[in-house]
Order: structure tokens, then C-alpha cells, then sequence
């Protein structure tokens, strides 16, 4: 039975799934609404996922090459006019695997994310570094896009984005955006940092912090007066600024804290949840801001006292995610025990 890509992409669109599976030698599943639903009757063979891949890479020689010698590649599909996906080719027993998640056609308002409302107050600065944080399937490109969005409609300022693959096409509006793809704008993610300033740019978008260069290069653009935004996979702030020292030798930690610790403005980080009706999801927020205290706690290395300090400042625009949970399940948004166990203490 011959499986046509199109008719997989067209019914994920029907189903509203956000995530699609492609297996050699199994059935098609949809992710929907968080949930996985298997397609029995549609089993991918091997003249099938010929197929599905070559439709896929429309004889990208790039994209093969670099395929060939990392074994994974990201990489961008447009389903004629009617949505975008970022998917991800790699091998699982010696079978091609696929895994597309679709990418919205248009940003979502910030207010329709549930983001703490002063977020959009922070929005307007000028400089400094500013970090957005989910784990794995919390939507990170939804977040991101509707960040940039907001900014492109309300300042006028030349935002340079560094992504691995680009996703999403933002039309300029009152802003300048030039998005630059890794591999075929750029050699590497530190060679467009390295030549980002000569670019003159407002804003700096790097899509992920993933190495010590990386983060090297975000801290030092930061500190010279520019706003930096960007990504990693943390589900806390306490988590987040771990993780960033952690990309560094035992010698260089007391350096990197300082700057760290100087530079960053906000780390925002989200979690998806269940709505109450099971409708839909909506997402729960840690935001913590570098007040002198906290800046000091970073420097000195007490992260363990971030939380109660967020906790503290709750009254003035930070807040913890339990408790920005809590806010939602008393207004029966969410429910608790959809929640609760991500914040038990081990």
C-alpha cells in the first residue's frame, strides 16, 4: 500500500497533531494534544520511505552530505501552502526515521500564551541578556516567534537571528530581520557570532546556547551593549544557570559567574500543562530578575537559594512556576495533580 507524504501532512493539519512520526517498517503516529495516536493501517515500507525522503529533501545535496557525516541532521519543510514543519532525519536500527513538528503560520500574541503579563515591560530594553528556557516539548519555537514578533511590531531596530534550521519567516514591520540559517548562511554557529557585530545589529537572536563558545559569545555580545536572546533546554533558573557554568573548566567558573551574573537580565522558563477541559494546553512560568541579591548568589555560588529568593520578590514581577501554577489551577485553568509532581522535592 503506497503512503503518500501529502496525505500524512494532510491529515495531521485535520487532526491539529503537532509532532508526526515516520518509521521504516512502522505505523505512522500523530502527536495530539501532548498524546500519541498510532495509525494501524498505515505501515511506512521501504518503497514508501524512499519516497517520503526523497519528497522530504528535494535532492538537497547539502542536506545529504551533512546527513551522511553526522548521521542526524534539522532541517525546514513547506507543505505547499499549508504548513511548515522542522524535522529531524536519523537512523534507529539501521532504518530512516523522521520526526516533523509542525510550525505555527503565524506568531501568537504574547497575552495568548499566558506569559506573566509585565513580560511584555521587559521587552523594551536595550541590552543585556535574556533566557529563555522549556524542557523537551514545551513548544520553544511558538515562544520564541511570538517574542521576536512583538518586538518587530512595536521597535525599530535591526534584529540579526542565528537558527539551525529557520522555521519561521517573520516579514519585516517596523523592524529589520535578517535571519541567518546555519550550513547555508553560515559555517557554524561561533563563525556567525564572530561576525555579528560588523553586521550592526540591535538584537541578537541565537536560536540555543550549545557549548562553551557558544555561551562565551552571548555573555561578551551582552556586555557590549546589545540584547541577546536565547534558548537552552532548563526547566528552572537555579537549572539554567548550572548549565552554563557547567560548559566551562573548574578555572574559568569564577570569571564566567561574574559575567553571568552582570549580564542577565531575565531567564524565563516554561512548562506545557493540561488545560482542566483537556481542550487544549497552556503553558506554567518560573521568571526570575537579577536583583543585587541574586546577582550576588550567582557570583558566590549559593544557586540553591534562587528559588527562595524568586519566592520572595513574587509581590515585584518574579514568580516561581508552582506558584504561577497555583495561580491557574485556583481559577480551574489547570489542575493540580497535572502538575504537582514536577515540584516534589527529591
Amino acid at each position: 500500500m503506497e503512503i503518500a507524504l501529502d496525505k500524512i501532512l494532510d491529515y495531521s493539519i485535520k487532526l491539529q497533531a503537532s509532532d508526526i512520526y515516520i518509521n521504516e517498517w512502522m505505523e505512522v503516529v500523530f502527536r495530539i494534544n501532548g498524546e500519541l495516536k498510532i495509525i494501524q493501517w498505515w505501515v511506512i515500507d521501504n518503497s514508501n520511505i524512499n519516497k517520503i525522503t526523497d519528497q522530504l529533501l528535494k535532492n538537497n545535496e547539502n542536506l545529504i552530505k551533512k546527513f551522511k557525516e553526522n548521521l542526524d541532521i534539522d532541517f525546514a519543510y513547506q507543505f505547499l501552502d499549508k504548513a511548515s514543519f522542522r524535522c529531524n532525519w536519523f537512523f534507529s536500527f539501521g532504518k530512516i526515521n523522521f520526526v516533523m513538528r509542525r510550525i505555527a503560520s503565524e506568531a501568537i500574541p504574547l497575552e495568548k500564551l499566558w506569559l506573566p503579563e509585565w513580560v511584555k515591560k521587559f521587552l523594551t530594553m536595550k541590552d543585556w541578556l535574556v533566557l529563555v528556557t522549556w524542557p523537551t516539548w514545551s513548544w520553544k519555537s511558538t515562544s520564541m516567534v511570538s517574542i521576536i514578533e512583538e518586538i518587530n511590531k512595536n521597535r525599530k531596530e535591526h534584529i540579526i537571528t542565528i537558527e539551525d534550521p529557520i522555521e519561521f519567516i517573520f516579514k519585516n514591520k517596523q523592524s529589520i530581520i535578517s535571519q541567518r540559517e546555519l550550513w547555508n548562511d553560515s559555517k557554524s554557529m561561533l563563525n556567525a557570532l564572530k561576525w555579528v557585530m560588523r553586521e550592526d545589529p540591535d538584537i541578537i537572536i541565537v536560536w540555543e546556547l550549545r557549548d562553551k563558545e557558544t555561551v562565551e559569545a552571548a555573555v561578551e555580545l551582552a556586555w557590549t551593549w546589545h540584547l541577546v536572546i536565547s534558548t537552552l533546554h532548563t526547566s528552572s533558573a537555579a537549572q539554567t544557570i548550572s548549565r552554563l557554568i557547567s560548559f566551562f573548566p573548574p578555572e574559568a567558573e569564577n570569571t564566567i559567574r561574574d559575567k553571568l551574573a552582570d549580564s542577565i537580565w531575565w531567564i524565563l522558563c516554561q512548562r506545557l500543562i493540561k488545560k482542566a477541559d483537556r481542550s487544549w494546553r497552556v503553558w506554567i512560568y518560573e521568571l526570575m530578575l537579577p536583583t543585587t541579591w541574586i546577582k550576588n548568589l550567582i557570583k558566590v555560588w549559593e544557586i540553591a537559594n534562587l528559588r527562595s529568593e524568586i519566592e520572595m520578590w513574587t509581590s515585584h514581577w518574579m514568580i516561581t512556576m508552582v506558584k504561577f501554577a497555583d495561580k491557574l489551577a485556583e481559577t480551574w485553568i489547570i489542575k493540580q495533580e497535572d502538575y504537582i509532581d514536577y515540584f516534589k522535592e527529591s
